[in-house]
């Protein structure tokens, strides 16, 4: 059994570029595994051969459990009772996808600093945040993993202020220290704008899928501008014909909300449930099933959505693409062709006046538009007709 293998054994193999996947296969339930990788390969680089000296596996003290049924997490526990209360807290009170983001960034941080939570120190943190950027990690990745410690603390305080009197990631400042410098450790990261398709681009990936049902997939993400957890929940009941209407009840937040397909990707909709679903599976809900392997019959998951997403992309040369880049292009064309923002907000599920705020910095071309438009409106031209001191022009 893999679980038996002893790391430092697997180590001294002389043809440790043979084992690397096996290593990997054994270390993901120890070690954060694109960090593991990398990892590896740093360390095999800097011997200048395929041995590694050694490599030390510490146990963590804080131990996760994923529980998962049909491709989808459905119970995540620790041997940590303070944890448990946490995560029991983010599963009651936010989206599915954030309590598990939730549970796997704290995985990440308790195998790295293997400490139970009342042993976390400042400088423990800091430790982290070290070895995250070692490892090649994003700013928003780290912040993002900070956050989620940073709640976790947050919580602990309010339950137990004796024994959590502060939160290492984020002290809180008295009132006249406000004007003080943030003693937060949260990395400063540029505001991120938003990754677009190209028409060319659409156009190669969408030419590349065999099937209405994937097109419909595509459509729905880019056209409607759904989530891809959005997409693949949606049920026939959620679906009104005459106003070419979805209600996503799935939705981020719990925050449910109308969207609407346009008639290329209703007509979509209509080949893939006339030619492929057919009469098959009348007893599943579900509108996107699988239609080959064990999975048959079954609703599709995120995870199957973007490996085929990954497939295509791959195929038609064009690795860069994944499932949110649809909904990141269909927003920015909303925004460009002078969708109202509240509207679009709305539609795609935003609630904060700024959140639109990338989506509108993405090209000097609609820059440039929106500068002339107000220009005409003010008609400054009479300014050139004053005659300069003097009398001279």
């Amino acid at each position: 059994m893999i679980q038996n293998l002893d790391v430092q054994q697997l180590t001294r193999s002389h043809q440790l570029t043979r084992h690397l996947h096996v290593l990997m296969i054994y270390m993901e339930n120890q070690l954060d595994i694109t960090s593991s990788k990398r990892y590896v390969r740093e360390q095999i680089a800097m011997t200048g051969d395929l041995q590694m000296r050694s490599i030390t596996a510490i146990k963590p003290v804080v131990c996760f459990t994923f529980v998962r049924q049909e491709g989808q997490i459905t119970d995540i526990s620790t041997n940590a009772p303070l944890i448990n209360h946490f995560l029991d807290l983010i599963r009651m009170s936010r989206a599915h996808n954030t309590w598990v983001s939730y549970a796997h960034d704290l995985k990440v941080f308790f195998e790295m600093i293997p400490k139970p939570p009342e042993a976390i120190t400042r400088a423990d943190c800091v430790t982290f945040m070290k070895h995250q950027d070692r490892a090649g990690c994003s700013d928003a990745t780290i912040n993002r993993r900070l956050a989620a410690v940073s709640s976790l603390f947050n919580e602990l305080h309010l339950l137990d202020p004796a024994r959590f009197p502060q939160n290492p990631i984020r002290p809180r400042q008295r009132l006249r220290d406000s004007h003080q410098r943030s003693q937060s450790l949260y990395r400063k990261q540029a505001q991120r704008v938003p990754d677009v398709l190209s028409d060319d681009d659409l156009r190669a990936f969408f030419g590349m899928l065999p099937s209405w049902r994937d097109r419909t997939l595509v459509l729905l993400m880019w056209i409607s501008c759904l989530r891809i957890s959005e997409v693949v929940a949606i049920q026939f009941q959620d679906i009104e014909c005459s106003r070419r209407s979805i209600h996503v009840a799935a939705a981020k937040g719990h925050n449910t909300r109308t969207v609407f397909m346009n008639s290329v990707s209703f007509a979509a909709l209509n080949r893939y449930l006339g030619e492929e679903r057919g009469n098959l599976f009348p007893n599943i809900d579900h509108v996107f099933l699988t239609f080959k392997g064990k999975a048959r019959g079954r609703p599709l998951t995120v995870n199957a959505v973007q490996k085929m997403i990954k497939y295509y992309a791959h195929k038609c040369h064009l690795p860069h693409i994944h499932a949110h880049l649809f909904r990141h292009t269909g927003i920015t064309q909303l925004v460009q062709e002078g969708m109202a923002e509240p509207a679009v907000r709305e539609f795609v599920g935003h609630h904060s006046p700024d959140s639109l705020t990338p989506y509108l910095h993405l090209c000097d071309e609609f820059v440039d538009t929106e500068f002339e438009q107000a220009q005409a409106g003010l008609n400054s031209s009479h300014w050139l007709d004053l005659s300069p001191p003097g009398g001279k022009s």
